[in-house]
């Protein structure tokens, strides 16, 4: 009894530290996906912040982004030499924080396209 107490508190550990290593690589890719996407647009409405955010937040709406977390400059909407960066950031929390002492976990994408 004792055996398996101790083998299965450490078995449960590497199942959930799994599941919320799985789930940290899908909020990032979510947030990565959107923020391409949230550029996508940039590089055809340059000067439009709020369809820009609207794009990522609709591209990534799983994993709870908020505008406010969404960051969009430009360096200018000409053409040759304007370009369009959106970036994104969001804190993941795992299931396991509190068993393994793990805190919330920083998560950030960027991208930078041309104008056309």
């Amino acid at each position: 009894m004792v055996e398996f107490a101790v083998a299965s508190l450490v078995f449960l550990m590497i199942v959930f530290g799994t599941i919320d290593f799985g789930r940290a690589i899908f909020v990032q890719a979510e947030l990565h996906n959107g923020v391409r996407e949230g550029a996508r647009v940039g590089k055809v409405k340059c000067g439009n912040t709020a369809a820009i955010k609207q794009a990522v937040l609709d591209r990534s709406p799983a994993i709870g982004l908020t505008a406010g977390a969404i960051g969009v400059s430009s360096s200018g909407c000409t053409p040759p030499t304007g370009t369009v960066t959106v970036s994104a950031n969001i804190n993941f929390t795992p299931i396991t924080a509190t068993f393994l002492g793990v805190g919330t976990i920083p998560l950030d994408s960027t991208a930078t396209v041309d104008v056309e």
